[in-house]
C-alpha cells in the first residue's frame, strides 16, 4: 500500500560514542582480538566502495563498531544484508575479529550443552506427570509464558498482514487479491530524483544522472510530491528539489509524501502533515500508513482502522 517507505528511527541511534567506547563494547561482547586492531578503521577491511559507504553512513567506523554488533544489529543498516554481512565477516577474519553473535556462541558452548541436558531432563519428568494424569502449577505457568508469547508474534504478524489491504478487506476479514503482489516501480521521468551515496553522505541525481543535490545528509528517502525526506544529526526533515529546507529537522521517523501528506512520528506518536509542514491530524496513533487510494491503515490502542483521505476520519474495525 506504501507509496513510499517507512523510516523508522532508533531513539538509541543518535547517540554518539567514542572509539574507546566501541572497543570496551566488543571486548564486554567477548571479542578477544587485538585492541590495535579493534581500533582500525573500517577502510582497512578494503570492501567494495558501496558497501564501505552503507557501513560509514551506518556510524560504523572502527572495527570494534562490527566486532560488538550481531548480524540483527547490523540488518538494521540500510542495505546491509546477510549477504553484506558474510562478506564483512570474512574481511573481519583476516584481523581475527568476529561478530558478536558469534564470539557469544563460542563462549557458551559448555553452558548450551549443559542447558540442554537440563531441558531433556525437565521434559522427561513432565511426560511422567502426564502420564500419571498430574499436571502441577509450574507447568500452567510455562503454557501461560507461552500463550503470552505467540499472542506477542500474532500482534506483530497482524500488524503486517494489515498494511496494504483495502478497508473493504480490513473491516470484513477477507483478502480480495493474491497474497504476493509484485510491486513495480515507477518509470523515470524528467522529474524525477533519485538518492544516490558517497562516502557515506547521501544526495539526489536526476533521471540522467546529475547530481541535483550533492552529498550532504546522513539518510535521504525517496523524493515524491516536490519533497524528499532526508536526515540531518538523527532528525528528519523534508527538502524540495532546490535543497532548500522546507520542513524542519524535528521528526523521529518520516513517510515520503502520498496524495498530499506524510505520516510523521514525534517520540512514539504518529500522525500527518501537508507539504508546508502544517499538522493535519494529531500525533495520536502508534501507527500511520501513508495514503494510497485515499485511504490509510492506523492502529491506536491495539485498535486497526482506515483512515479516509476526504474526511480524515477513522472506521475502526
Amino acid at each position: 500500500m506504501s507509496k513510499g517507505r517507512f523510516h523508522n528511527k532508533n531513539k538509541n541511534r543518535n547517540k554518539q560514542i567514542s572509539p574507546e567506547q566501541s572497543v570496551q563494547a566488543a571486548i564486554e561482547a567477548g571479542s578477544k582480538a587485538k585492541k590495535e586492531d579493534l581500533f582500525r578503521p573500517v577502510e582497512d577491511l578494503k570492501l567494495d566502495e558501496n558497501l564501505l559507504g552503507y557501513l560509514k553512513a551506518g556510524r560504523i567506523n572502527i572495527l570494534a563498531d562490527l566486532a560488538c554488533r550481531d548480524f540483527q544489529q547490523m540488518y538494521k543498516i540500510q542495505n546491509i544484508g546477510r549477504k553484506q554481512c558474510l562478506l564483512i565477516a570474512g574481511a573481519l577474519s583476516k584481523f581475527g575479529i568476529k561478530f558478536a553473535k558469534e564470539t557469544q556462541q563460542d563462549n557458551n558452548k559448555p553452558q548450551q550443552r549443559d542447558t540442554k541436558d537440563r531441558n531433556r531432563d525437565t521434559q522427561r519428568a513432565n511426560n511422567d506427570k502426564r502420564n500419571s494424569g498430574n499436571v502441577d502449577a509450574s507447568e500452567q505457568f510455562s503454557k501461560k509464558n507461552k500463550n503470552n508469547f505467540e499472542n506477542a508474534k500474532l500482534n506483530q504478524y497482524l500488524s503486517k498482514l494489515y498494511n496494504g489491504l483495502t478497508m473493504s478487506e480490513i473491516l470484513m476479514g477477507r483478502r480480495e487479491r493474491p497474497a504476493t503482489e509484485k510491486i513495480e516501480r515507477e518509470a523515470l521521468t524528467e522529474k524525477s530524483l533519485v538518492k544516490f551515496c558517497r562516502k557515506g553522505k547521501w544526495g539526489y541525481k536526476d533521471w540522467k544522472g546529475n547530481v541535483i543535490v550533492a552529498p550532504q545528509y546522513e539518510e535521504a528517502f525517496g523524493f515524491s510530491e516536490e519533497r524528499g525526506c532526508v536526515e540531518m544529526d538523527g532528525k528528519l526533515g523534508y527538502i524540495d528539489r532546490n535543497n532548500n529546507l522546507v520542513i524542519d529537522f524535528k521528526y523521529d521517523c518520516a513517510n515520503s509524501f502520498s496524495e498530499g501528506l506524510a505520516s510523521v512520528t514525534v517520540g512514539e506518536k504518529s500522525g500527518y502533515i501537508d507539504p508546508d509542514g502544517n499538522q493535519v491530524v494529531d500525533f495520536i496513533y502508534d501507527i500511520a500508513t501513508p495514503f494510497s487510494g485515499g485511504k490509510a491503515i492506523v492502529r491506536l490502542d491495539d485498535r486497526w482502522g482506515v483512515l479516509s483521505r476526504e474526511t480524515l476520519s477513522v472506521f475502526w474495525r
